[in-house]
Order: structure tokens, then sequence, then C-alpha cells
């Protein structure tokens, strides 16, 4: 009886699998009858395959590929999640919105004897990834994974369930998953979805998760349909229709959706005749919506035409289709919002073999599409087919597909990467297979099935991350494969004007906690942000760090690589906080170890950090409060790192951050001038030789002074070369200091400093005409030629010839001061009364400096009111200050006030001190 029930039981199964399979190849649907539990046809357990894996990398590293893009290093291939037993298949894969370190990747599953869906993580990068077959070990379902990771960083995956589609989610990176939930009026027929969520903070959907798949029962049949949560998974919305009612004989299939920089939701599908597993793909559908999903807009089944591959055996019986899969630019670059889809077709421009990979590409919101030929092969009879598309945060597009371009019997295939940087105008194929593998069905799965799509990510560092399904490296079964794709740009440089934080190619290397980098609105010099490393709320000694990467660059003969950037701090206004830091680092081995190029520090006593007096409050710089920063790299450099640590004092704000080869040896300027104490007219030079500063500030913002350097101004030519050596070329205000003379700056029009090889020298007079200083500010000294002079008596350098200066010269004088004094304003080596009739000639005339709005006053008087309570925006601020209060300012440490004399007092002073001294010789 026993055998009998077994027999019976045989030939039932036997009959409707033998059914099953018929309808099928009758039926455009990929998957089996919904009405069934099984997708995929089982037709036996899979035999235990030996234990260890047999395949051995042809590489012990990166290989590299040059192209005129640049270099890509791509690594060797490997296994995600290597199994004995059972197949991976279908390979989609996500990225977390905001760490890029958090990948997410899936697979069709059939371990044992049941299918299944993958979970494969990794959070460090792809250095190691963990999972199962299985979600949480124990969810089984009927394939079609479609993951997505939302805003609070919870896993989604959506997928066919045993009834009809649905979702479940992970609060803790895929280890545990909750029961699946079908969506609101899912039928049976449901097949082929993807999800995608609204991972844009200033979109007014901000956080919603979209699915959509096609009905193949039900009200709307043939048609593609989307559901959302907005409560990342917990429930979903009733499905409604995204494409029009298909046309006679046509049916929608293979949608893919993707959210705009906006929070914009674009769908695309596949608008196919209807030929069971034949149905090409006769033209694209394109659907947007702009407001969360609720309504849909330039919905059509013909947006564009196609020719897909669809076939039920394309290369040794596999069956393969050219469903169009999407991206879009989501940059702050020119190109943000365009959109990219490719397919795979054949026979119809720009497609002119068997199979080619097509890019479908608009820059209109979707209003038209050109398309592009993606992979560069020529032999018509080879194969290119299954793309996935993924756009980087530079901007890149990328796109991987299988290519039998180098199979001499077109039989066997391997994965390319095609990349473009012009938007898809050209694009460069990359090999990413380390081996080959002929394609097969997978043993034991429906007719020709290996696999419908395959995936495409990008990650941590600027790395790209196809990922694909073979049976080749000597494993001998279907399992999900990937490889690290380093295309990393030639060189850096930074604004921070996009919303996006951090801007690629730069990253975060934060301690586990809270991060207290951002982007701030504030900028220096122009643009309209920056990035924050927020001192004033981090605790004592956290530490983190901004990095970029680019590529190694080996300079030309007498040039160098330079790390440029700008910088604002200022400390708080108690020296019990800090001081904060910010480490220079730069690497040549991509981040595995880093040389310290400078330590900047910042505290209320001062430092190499400090632009701006200390405050009370959390730190905000304005425009003239930034100072440039530039520092030479090491030949080999490939990242550079900003290592901010806090010590609890104020926050540091960085700019404009950029790599640059520049001329190692920079051409010198060459500054004619003349000192109005040294000149003598009879030879028309200066008596002696003497020590200038010269100082180049920006035109634009005379405060910000970039760079300077000194150099010895020569007595008979009254010429002094000054060399700068961090200056970039710009317009700025050429400022020249001297010992004892009023510190003097270039005219009203700019002098055009230009960063040229040495010995291209450049100069600037200020002997004649007048205008050459600003506001004409110089002492005629000379008829014959005509020539000026820097007014000499500032001897306290602070920007006036006045009383202080006077007393000084005088005291001098009274000592009989000799020798390199300040006070010899005439250049005799000694001070006497003739230094200090100069000096009171140019007092009584009230000389002082004359610069233009913005430049800085000499000395800074950084005094802090005491008394003084300041306004508080935060409670932080308020918390910060009473803390302060509480621990005092030690009194060598409060600032000392200046007391400048002037001339009428310094003439009282005398009066007062002859007639005392009258007095006493009476």
């Amino acid at each position: 009886m026993k055998n009998a029930l077994k027999f019976s039981m045989l030939f039932l199964v036997m009959i409707l699998s033998t059914s099953l399979q018929a309808q099928d190849q009758n039926s455009p649907r990929w998957s089996v009858d919904p009405r069934t539990s099984a997708r995929l046809y089982p037709v036996g357990e899979y035999a235990e395959l030996p234990g260890d894996d047999s395949y051995v990398p042809s590489t012990n590293g990166p290989q590299t590929t040059i192209t005129p893009l640049g270099t890509f290093a791509v690594s060797s291939n490997f296994r995600v999640h290597p199994r004995t037993a059972g197949t991976q298949s279908e390979t989609p894969i996500t990225v977390h919105p905001f760490n890029p370190l958090i990948m997410f990747a899936s697979a069709n599953t059939y371990p044992s004897g049941t299918f299944r869906t993958g979970c494969y993580v990794t959070t460090n990068g792809g250095l190691t990834w963990f999972g199962n077959d299985t979600l949480g070990g124990t969810i089984k379902n009927s394939g079609d994974p479609a993951p997505a990771i939302d805003r609070n960083g919870r896993f989604i995956m959506s997928f066919i369930t045993s009834t009809s589609m649905g979702a479940s989610y992970s609060t803790n990176n895929g280890v545990n998953w909750t029961t699946p939930v079908n969506f609101p009026g899912a039928t049976s027929g449901a097949d082929k979805n993807f999800t995608a969520t609204d991972d844009v903070p200033t979109s007014s959907y901000y956080g919603r998760t979209y699915t959509v798949y096609t009905e193949f029962s039900g009200t709307y049949l043939n048609r593609i349909v989307a559901t959302y949560t907005t409560n990342s998974g917990v429930s979903w919305t009733s499905i409604a229709p995204v494409s029009p009612p298909p046309s006679s004989g046509h049916h929608h299939q293979g949608c893919d959706i993707k959210v705009g920089p906006d929070g914009e939701v674009y769908v695309v599908w596949a608008n196919c005749t209807s030929n069971g597993q034949n149905s090409t793909e006769d033209s694209l559908g394109f659907a947007v919506s702009y407001d969360g999903g609720a309504s849909w807009s330039n919905e059509t089944n013909r947006k564009v035409n196609m020719n897909g591959i669809r076939t039920s055996s394309l290369i040794n019986g596999i069956r393969m289709n050219g469903f169009p899969r999407i991206d879009v630019d989501r940059t702050c670059g020119p190109r943000r919002g365009w959109i990219y889809v490719v397919t795979a077709e054949k026979s119809l421009s720009p497609a002119v073999g068997v199979a080619d990979i097509v890019l479908l590409r608009s820059t209109n919101d979707g209003s038209s599409f050109a398309r592009i030929k993606v992979n560069q092969n020529t032999d018509q009879n080879e194969y290119d087919y299954c793309p996935a598309v993924r756009v980087d945060d530079l901007g890149n597009v990328n796109v991987c597909y299988y290519s039998t371009r180098n199979s001499a019997a077109n039989d066997s295939a391997e994965i390319y990467l095609s990349t473009s940087t012009d938007g898809g105008i050209t694009f460069s194929d990359v090999k990413i297979s380390d081996h080959k593998f002929k394609p097969k069905p997978i043993s034991g799965l429906a007719g020709g099935y290996q696999g419908d799509y395959i995936g495409i990510t990008s990650g941590t560092n600027g790395k790209i991350w196809p990922y694909w399904a073979e049976d080749g490296g000597g494993v001998n079964r279907y399992q999900a494969w990937t490889a690290s794709v380093d295309f990393t740009p030639e060189t850096v440089c930074e604004e921070f004007t996009c919303v996006n934080f951090p801007p690629a190619p730069m990253y975060l290397e934060l301690d586990p906690g809270t991060n207290y980098w951002s982007r701030q609105t504030n900028s220096a010099y122009s643009g309209n942000g920056s990035a924050r490393f927020n001192s004033f709320s981090a605790p004592n000694g956290t530490e983190q760090s901004i990095s970029a990467s680019f590529a190694t660059f080996s300079p030309p003969l007498l040039y160098a690589r330079y790390l440029t950037f700008d910088e604002a701090y200022a400390p708080y206004n108690n020296p019990a906080f800090g001081p904060d830091s910010l480490y220079v680092e730069s690497s040549t081995n991509g981040g595995v170890t880093y040389t310290l190029r400078a330590a900047l520090y910042g505290s209320y006593s001062g430092g190499t950090l400090n632009t701006s007096p200390p405050t009370s409050s959390s730190y905000s710089p304005s425009s003239r409060e930034w100072r440039p920063k530039i520092y030479s790299l090491p030949s080999g450099t490939n990242k550079i790192r900003l290592r901010a640590v806090s010590g609890f004092g104020n926050n540091i704000f960085v700019d404009n951050i950029c790599v640059k080869t520049l001329p190692s040896l920079a051409s010198g300027v060459d500054v004619l001038c003349a000192l109005q104490g040294f000149y003598r007219s009879s030879t028309n030079t200066n008596i002696i030789k003497d020590t200038l500063q010269a100082l180049l500030c920006r035109f634009d913002l005379p405060g910000v002074s970039v760079d300077s350097a000194k150099a010895v101004l020569d007595s008979a030519t009254l010429t002094a070369r000054f060399v700068f050596t961090r200056a970039l070329s710009g317009e700025y205000y050429l400022v020249l200091r001297h010992r004892n003379s009023i510190e003097t700056w270039s005219g009203t029009t700019a002098f055009d400093y230009t960063r040229v090889l040495f010995g291209s020298d450049q100069s600037y007079t200020f002997l004649y005409p007048s205008s050459q200083a600003y506001g004409s500010n110089m002492r005629f000294i000379d008829l014959s030629p005509f020539r000026y002079g820097l007014y000499s008596g500032d001897v306290n350098q602070d920007n006036g010839v006045d009383g202080s200066d006077l007393s000084l010269i005088d005291n001098s004088a009274y000592i009989f001061a000799s020798g390199y004094v300040a006070g010899d304003l005439n250049g005799d080596y000694f001070v006497d009364a003739t230094d200090f009739a100069l000096a009171d000639n140019n007092a009584s005339n009230f000389v002082v400096r004359e610069a233009p709005p913005g430049a800085p006053s000499s000395p800074h008087e950084y005094g802090n009111n005491e008394d003084a309570v300041p306004l508080f925006t935060t409670d932080i601020e308020r918390q910060k200050y009473a803390e302060s209060l509480a621990k005092g300012i030690p009194e060598d440490l409060k600032p000392k006030q200046i007391k400048k004399l002037s001339y009428e007092e310094f003439l009282e002073m005398k009066k007062s001190t002859n007639q005392n001294n009258s007095g006493s010789n009476r």
C-alpha cells in the first residue's frame, strides 16, 4: 500500500511538473505559476560537493588597466558567501545611503530543496562579509530579491512570497528579519520587482521606500504597479498602477525604480511583445512621480524604441532578457538629474550585433532619450548582455555586464565594466573577471535559467563593486561573485558647494559614536560651503578625520604636488579649554600608513590654527577670517587626511581642499623701492642694505594674507627679490614692511601674481609714480630721477608715526644708542637728532598707513571684555560659558592693552620733563 501511494504521488508530481514547464514556455513570466510555492522549478536535491573552495585567484593583488579615462585597479574576484551546496543567482546589491562602509547584497538561493533569498553584508567596505542564504536563517520565499537601505539604516527586502509579493525588514544589518508583509492588493501573478528608497534629506518624502513590479493577474493585468512604505517597512500602501494599459499583443515587464536628487521617483519598464519566453522588448516605458508615488506623470509605454534580446536560448541554452536598469545622477555636478537607463539590444542602432549594451540617456527629466552604445568591442557576433548601471559619487556612469569577447568559440563569458566620465558620451571598457566561465542553465531550476539580472554599486574610497553570478573559477556551481574596482581621480579639489556631505571623493574616518564633521554654509572668500569639525561640542580627545584619495602621479621635472586649503579657527574665550588640533597627513599606500606634514594647534594664548580672536560663542567665521595653507606632498602620495582632535575648545573650519601640481622652485618677484631715511639723492641709492618683508594679500579680501617672504633690499639697485613659496596664481595686494618704515600697500590695480618656474621673474616698482602705493602714501625723495620712498619713523610698527615713536627715538638718542637699531632712521648706525627730526616731521604731518578697506590692523588687539556677557544662541553656549567663569582666567594670560602716545601727548610730556629738569637744576 505504501509503495502504491509513493508511486501515485510520484506520478502526480511528474504530471504537475510537465504541465508547469509547458505553461512557462508560452508565458512571458519568468517565475512559475504563483499558485505554487516554488518559483524556480526544483527537480531534485543537490548532491553535496567537496567542502573546500577550490578557486585560486589568478593574481595576488589588483590588476591595473590603463584607459583614456585613467587607471583602473581591479581586485581578485571572490565570493561573498561561499557555499558547498546549493546555488546563488540573480544578484542585486546596494549601499548604505550615509555609511559607504555598509553594503547589502542578495541572491536567489536554492540551498536545500526550498527557494530562499540570500542576505550578504559587509560593514567594513568590502573587506569581510557575513550573512546566509536565507533571510534571518528561517524566512522562505520564492525569489526575485530587491534590497534597499533606508534613511534609518533599516534593511528592506522585497521578494515574491509564497502567495504574492511582499517584503521583510531588518533593524540589525540583516541578522534578524521580520515576518514578510504582503503588499495590499498584490496577487499570485506578481513578478519581477525592484525597490528604491528616498534618502534625500531635503525631499518632502524623505524616508519613503518604493517597490514596483508586474501584475500578471487581477485588476492590473500585464501592468507595472507600485506600493510604498512610510514607516520603514512595517506596512505598505495598496498597490496602484504606474504604467498605462498595454496595447494589444503587449505586456509590461522588467521594471526598475530610482529616486532622483530632489525626491523624484523614476520608473522604467520594457513594453514587450507577448510571445512567451521570446517576448521582445519593443520599447521603453517611463513614468515619474513628483508627489511621493501618489500619482504619476509623463507615463508612456513608448518613450523610446528598443529591440531587446529576450530569448529562451541566447548562448549555450540560457534564457536572457533586455530589461532596462536605471540610475540617476544625484551629485552636485553639472549633470545632476540626468537619467541613465541601460538595456541589452540587437540590430537597432547603435546596437549592431547579436547583443550589445545600449545606454538610454535623458538630460531633461525624461522628456526625451538619446541612444548610445556602451560596450566598445566591435565584433557583431560577440554577446554583451545582462547590464546593471551605477552613477557613482563623482557622477561617473558605470555599467557592468557579461561579455564573450575573449572567447574564441564565443561560448564563455567574463564580467566587464564600462565607465564614462562625460555623461555617456564616451566609455572605456575594463575587464573585471580574472577567469572565464561557460554560461549554462542551472541544473534543477527553470528551463534556461541562470539568473535574470546582476548588480553594481559604489562604496567607500570611490570603489566600484560589480556583483554577479557564475559557476567558474573551479567552483562548478553558480555563486555570487564580486570584485572591487578603484578608479580614483587624478586629483581632488573640493569647495563644499554641494549639500551632499561628505562630497566625493572625500570620506570621513570616525571613532565610534557621534560624527562631529558637517557641511556649513560659511565659505572662504567665495562659494557657499565649507567643512566644520565641531570642537565646541566634541568631548576632549575626540579624533575624527576627513580624507580624500586620488591617483598616484609623478609630476614633471621641477614640479611637485601640493596640498592647499583654507582654514578658520577662533579659540574659546578661556585658556582652560583647548588646545584644538588639526593634523595634516599624507599617505603613499592608500591610507595604510600616514606621514605627518604639519600639526596645527589653536588655543587661547595663540597658535598656528588661530585666525580670529577668542569667543564664547560657537565659532562661525566670516569671509575675512580664513587663512590659506599649503604643504608639499611626497612623490607617490595618493591620499591626504585632515585629522581633527578636539580639546573641547571651538570649531575648526576648512574649505577649498585641493591637491595641485605646482612649480617646486617658484619664480621671484623683484620689488623696487627706496626708504625715505636711507635714501641719498646725491647717489640715487640707499646708504645701506636692509631687510624687507613682503606680503601677498588677497585683492578681494585684503585682510587675508596668503604668503610672505623676506629679502635684502640692495642699496645700489634698490631691488629686493622675494620668492613666495605658498601663494597660488591670482590677484593680490603687494605689501611692504620695514623695521622703521610705514607699512606700504600696492596701488588700486591688482598685482597679478603668477606662480611659474624659477627664472621667469616678475617685478613691481614703488619708486614712481606715487600711485604705485595705495593712496599715493609715499614721500617724494628725488627730482632726478623722480622717485618716492617709504615713509620712515614707524619705530614701534603700529602703522603710524606719532609720539610713541618719537619717545623711543628720544630715549635711544639720550643713551647714545648705536648699531643696527630701530631708532636709526637715516642708516648711519647712530640714533641722534637727525633721526628725531625726520620722525618729528612725519609725526607733525600725521603720517599713517594707507590701506584698502578690510586690511588688518596691526598689531591685532584681541582684548576681551570680561564684564560683557555674550549673546548666546544655544544652551550649549550658555553652559560652556558658565563653566568657563568657574574656571577663571589666569592673570598672566589676560591680554595686555598697549598704550599709544600721540604727537601732542609727546610734546606735552617733553615740556613737562624739561620743566622738571629745569627746576631740579636750580
